[in-house]
Parts: structure tokens; C-alpha cells; sequence
């Protein structure tokens, strides 16, 4: 029985030292992940994504366009350009589709933003901008081992805000408590139900029984997207086990407060 078993772990050793991982991470964006535009109906706008070859071979890139959708479960899609009710794929034009960049060459993407002249739409649009390594085949003639190939790509988002239209609405998904090991955690989960952008700022202030302030706990603004939910983490540092009530709230900004009174039993 000892025998089988060792003969099984070295068989995994022999077939991990095998594995020849290829990765094309030299490829960076070189100017933010998020190119976020206030334009109006009927109007245009110009940026651009700049990219480098970072490593120290030649390499291609393909451009692409796609949806983009999230939740606060983890999962996410890049779906085809213009499934989402809200995507702006189909008002951008881009150039080029395809790149070779020499070992540290700098290139741009040029895109062109073309908004309709349509006054039926209201608050936010967006799509991502894919910019993707292209692993170029193995040709090796070796026959032994398992080689993979991995390709890096980048989701460049491309919001367009419609001047300051679209109603703005945000809602509490649920909570949840937990301990990391050191502190407590509340998780919690929100979903923008309006038709605009929103980078609520998380906080929560937490009371005693008798009502005395145990602090105010918050964490750093994110950005949720109509129809997209995010999860927040506010870490309970120093916070005691006990009963507490406290006051939960999204700042949007000045004019979109949500709040929620909650109790907490840690």
C-alpha cells in the first residue's frame, strides 16, 4: 500500500515539472482600465488607450469590443457587443484591430465615440475595449510534457454619461457577518436599480446598548453600473462582542443618501 502511494506522488511531480506555462504578460495598458466621458445626444468624442510591449520580444495584440456585466456574487460577462440594453458598443469606432509591438515599443488605440441623436436616452452606457496578447503557436518538436498557453487581456471600459440625465437609485441586496481571523467583517451587497453611474461610499456607525457611538467604519468607494451589484467589506476593527444597533449608508453624493437602520450581534 506505501508503495502504490508513492508511486502516485512521484507520477504528480513528474507530470507538474512538465507543465511549460507560456505567458504573454508583457502587454500593458499604460493609461487606466476606465475611460469614463459626460457627452450629449448627437454629439462626439475622441480618446485613446495606450499600450506598450513591455518584455523583450516582439509581440501582437488584437483589439476587440464587448459588453460587460457584473455582480456581486463574483460572476461577470463579456458578452457580444449590444446585448445589454445599456451598451454603447455600437457608437464606437476604433482603430487599429490589430498590432505588432517590438520590446518596448509604446502604440495607441484610437476609438471614437458617437453618440445618437436620440433624446429617448437617459444616464449611462458603457462597453469594455478588449485588448488581448496574441500567443503565437508552439512549434517545438518536442513530444513530451503538457504545454500551456495563456494570454493576457485587458477590459478597457468605455462609460458615456448623457449629460446629467437619468434617474439615480441604489438598494441594499443583503448582509453578511463574518470573521477574517483578526476582526469581524460585514459584507454587504448593493445593486443599482437606476439609470445612472454610482461610487457609493460604504460606512457604518455602530452603537452600544445605551446608545454611545462605537465608532464609524467605512470603505472605499466603488463603482456599480445600472443593473450591476457589487460587494463591499467594512472591517469592525476593535469592536467588541456584544448587542449593537447601527446606522448603514451609501453616499453617492450629496443628493443620493441610502440608509438602512440594522442591529448586530457579534
Amino acid at each position: 500500500m506505501r508503495q502504490h502511494y508513492l508511486i502516485h506522488i512521484l507520477f504528480f511531480f513528474l507530470l507538474f515539472s512538465l507543465i511549460s506555462p507560456t505567458s504573454d504578460a508583457n502587454i500593458l495598458v499604460l493609461n487606466g482600465l476606465t475611460h469614463e466621458t459626460t457627452g450629449q445626444t448627437g454629439g462626439t468624442y475622441k480618446e485613446r488607450i495606450e499600450i506598450q510591449n513591455n518584455g523583450s520580444e516582439e509581440k501582437s495584440v488584437k483589439v476587440y469590443i464587448r459588453d460587460y456585466w457584473f455582480s456581486y456574487t463574483g460572476e461577470s460577462r463579456h458578452d457580444e457587443p449590444g446585448t445589454l440594453a445599456r451598451s454603447n458598443a455600437s457608437w464606437i469606432k476604433y482603430s487599429p484591430q490589430l498590432l505588432t509591438l517590438q520590446p518596448n515599443e509604446k502604440a495607441f488605440v484610437d476609438f471614437e465615440v458617437n453618440v445618437p441623436q436620440n433624446d429617448s436616452l437617459k444616464g449611462t452606457y458603457w462597453s469594455v475595449i478588449m485588448v488581448e496578447g496574441i500567443v503565437p503557436p508552439d512549434t517545438s518538436a518536442s513530444t513530451h510534457g503538457v504545454k500551456i498557453n495563456t494570454a493576457i487581456r485587458y477590459a478597457v471600459q468605455v462609460i458615456t454619461n448623457i449629460g446629467e440625465s437619468g434617474k439615480k437609485d441604489l438598494q441594499f441586496l443583503g448582509l453578511e457577518l463574518e470573521n477574517n481571523g483578526e476582526n469581524n467583517v460585514l459584507n454587504v451587497a448593493v445593486e443599482n436599480t437606476g439609470e445612472c453611474i454610482l461610487k457609493p461610499e460604504i460606512s457604518l456607525e455602530v452603537f452600544d446598548e445605551s446608545g454611545n457611538s462605537k465608532g464609524v467604519f467605512k470603505a472605499d468607494r466603488r463603482k456599480t453600473l445600472p443593473g450591476t451589484s457589487i460587494k463591499t467589506s467594512l472591517v469592525l476593527e476593535g469592536l467588541k462582542s456584544g448587542n449593537y444597533s447601527a446606522i448603514l449608508v451609501a453616499d453617492c453624493d450629496e443628493d443620493h443618501v441610502y440608509g438602512s437602520n440594522i442591529s448586530l450581534e457579534i
